[in-house]
């Protein structure tokens, strides 16, 4: 019996060794493991598409501690793209839009850095709708509508932040469809599709805009949501001309917050304890926002300044060297490497200038100049008796760089500010306006990603069980 039983615990030992060893797989990490390789993901696009790969996956990158381990790691999500403004000619030497029709309102360009597959994730074509007279079922929204048609709907993008866009509304012609409800602004994020129309207050509605921004919302959502469709504030600058005096004005600053019961609260901003007045509206162009401030320039050689966080506007007069006609074509307001670094672009003459700070004493100085004849010649298209026989003109500009394009013809080129060189090559000098950056949206979205991963998990299985 000893024997037979040391034989049969001999043949079950052999038995154990002999069965195959089960295989480790992705499933057997520990939490804590997996949230250390996610956490190594580099963008939020990354997620994204981790987040499709399984449920696990899934509810570990929707967790409110990772995302916010995750934020703290990388930061906001990378630019994923620009939306390039094309429907507008640039200005002429008094600053005056001339419009050109059957003109796209905007193209969005993809980041190289971005990484984005599906540029068609962007697209704003949710906000477009056939005219009124093929849909009359419910609320009506353009976008990409040729101007100057029956149905003139006037909206243009004119400012974004995060994975938001603002975009203005041109008001329904009571003649064309009465009684139908428009906004004056929309607030959109492209890539959930979802939209918010604000109409400004009814005894507001007849001012005249001088811009329109999104404001930040101060870390709304612990510092790691940031701005999303439930939590954005748009600041709405307006003009109200002097009733005995014609040619002068004054502006006003009205802010829309979205309110907890779904409604908007409109807060109104006096001026300060002194009234400031600026000249008619026609003189005054908006030329930059930077450091939580915006600028307009003004043909009478001063610049309108309105601190975002205080919401109180304020006149600058600049020094002499500095000083003239402030246009749309010839000054700009822009940053530097530093966030609290304002700077002055300026074209005089046929030079380009850049104004700066000294940082002890406050003295505006000349940072960088540049001849713009010596500096475009042979680029390609460049035409040397022809061009910079007159002042050339601003079409648009950034911290970095600057767009323009000679007064005799539309020639578009920038000058990277770094190295005062100009090229014609960049994209931005395809398209005559401003950009606007955009982001995916944060918290990433993940339902629907994951949707679409389980069904393509699902057919693969079916295809192995058949």
């Amino acid at each position: 019996m000893g024997k037979g039983t040391r034989r049969n615990k001999s043949k079950a030992k052999q038995r154990t060794k002999a069965l195959p060893a089960v295989p480790t797989t992705v499933d057997d990490l520990p939490d804590e493991v997996l949230y250390q390789v996610l956490l190594g993901l580099g963008s939020s696009l990354d997620l994204i598409r981790a987040a499709a790969t399984c449920t696990r996956w899934r509810r570990a990158i929707a967790d409110d501690v990772f995302l916010g381990r995750f934020h703290a790691l990388h930061g906001a999500p990378r630019v994923a793209g620009r939306y390039y403004v094309t429907d507008a000619q640039p200005p002429d030497v008094m600053g005056v839009l001339r419009w050109p029709a059957k003109k796209p309102a905007a193209a969005f360009v993809p980041s190289s850095s971005a990484a984005i597959a599906d540029a068609s994730l962007f697209s704003l074509d949710f906000l477009y709708v056939p005219p009124p007279e093929t849909d009359r079922s419910g609320p009506t929204y353009y976008y990409n509508y040729p101007r100057r048609t029956r149905h003139n709907r006037c909206r243009e993008i004119v400012d974004s932040r995060g994975s938001l866009l603002l975009l203005t509304n041109g008001p329904w012609r009571e003649s064309v469809h009465p009684g139908r409800w428009s906004p004056d602004f929309i607030v959109c994020e492209p890539v959930s599709r979802r939209y918010q129309g604000i109409a400004r207050p009814a005894d507001l509605s007849h001012l005249p805009l001088l811009g329109a921004f999104l404001l930040d919302v101060d870390g709304v959502g612990g510092g790691v949501g940031g701005d999303t469709m439930s939590s954005f504030r748009v600041l709405s600058v307006l003009y109200e001309r002097d009733r005995s005096r014609y040619q002068f004005g004054s502006p006003r600053a009205c802010v829309f917050v979205p309110g907890s019961d779904g409604g908007w609260r409109t807060s109104w901003h006096a001026t300060g304890d002194g009234e400031v007045e600026v000249p008619a509206m026609e003189t005054i162009h908006l030329a930059g926002r930077v450091s939580r401030s915006v600028y307009w320039g003004m043909e009478n050689g001063t610049v309108l300044v309105l601190n975002e966080s205080t919401l109180k506007f304020s006149l600058v007069t600049f020094p002499a060297q500095m000083r003239g006609q402030y246009r749309r074509t010839n000054f700009r307001v822009i940053g530097g490497v530093d966030d609290n670094t304002v700077r002055v672009v300026r074209v005089h003459g046929d030079e380009l200038q850049v104004f700066g700070r000294l940082p002890d004493s406050g003295e505006w100085v000349v940072e960088k100049n540049v001849v713009l004849r010596d500096v475009t010649a042979g680029l390609p298209g460049w035409e040397d008796y022809r061009f910079f026989n007159r002042p050339a003109r601003i079409v648009t500009a950034g911290d970095t760089f600057v767009v323009l394009t000679p007064a005799e013809k539309l020639w578009l080129f920038s000058v990277e500010l770094e190295t005062m060189e100009a090229e014609r090559e960049h994209v931005r000098n395809r398209h005559v306006g401003p950009s606007y950056p955009c982001a995916l949206p944060w918290p990433p979205l993940l339902q629907a990603c994951v949707r679409r991963g389980e069904e393509a998990v699902g057919k693969r299985r079916h295809r192995r069980r058949g």
